[in-house]
């Protein structure tokens, strides 16, 4: 099942499509995560839900159209970083045994890797669109299409390269504000 149809399930009859989408992934979720992460059932299945209720929000919201991978994929993406962030916060001591609990098996690093970089575009491209538009042309400039600051002094029409560099400074610190905000809720 690819976004788009599992947009139009949630649309069409979301409480059964839903329901469905759950319960095909739940148990798959539940074995991956105990061979990785030290949590009981209750908190992974907490989790679980919580990165289903991301899923479903960003599906009826139209946030995920770009990605390239599958409904099921993103979700176990989202999951992790869910697992990760809980992990943190309890502030538990890791040994070097629960470090190699993180690491995935040969041949699903490209696939963990996926669910990471996907997660990580959509919270950049998120933050970016949250951005005035001098702010977005000037990170777009200097960081996607490397423009030496005095290019984008020239483009934009700025005085001197000091003001270029001040207000990339200046507009890094409200991505970087806005990516921490959308960790956290």
């Amino acid at each position: 099942m690819n976004f788009e149809e599992l947009k139009f399930a949630f649309t069409t009859d979301h409480e059964k499509s839903l329901s469905a989408f759950y319960d095909s992934q739940r148990s798959s979720f539940l074995t991956w995560a105990k061979s990785r992460f030290s949590a009981d059932t209750d908190t992974f299945l907490d989790v679980y839900q919580d990165a289903i209720i991301v899923l479903y929000n960003r599906v009826i919201d139209g946030r995920i159209e770009e990605i390239n991978s599958t409904p099921e994929a993103y979700l176990f993406g989202v999951a992790r970083n869910l697992l990760l962030k809980r992990t943190i916060q309890m502030k538990r001591v890791t040994t070097s045994e629960d470090v190699f609990k993180f690491i995935p098996d040969e041949g699903e690093t490209n696939l963990y890797d996926s669910y990471e970089n996907e997660h990580n575009k959509i919270l950049l491209s998120n933050a970016l669109s949250h951005l005035d538009d001098s702010c977005r042309k000037i990170l777009e400039l200097f960081y996607y299409h490397r423009y030496k600051l005095d290019a984008i002094k020239e483009r934009l029409n700025y005085d001197n390269t000091d003001v270029v560099k001040s207000r990339k400074y200046q507009c890094m610190k409200k991505l970087k504000k806005i990516i921490s905000e959308t960790k956290v809720s």
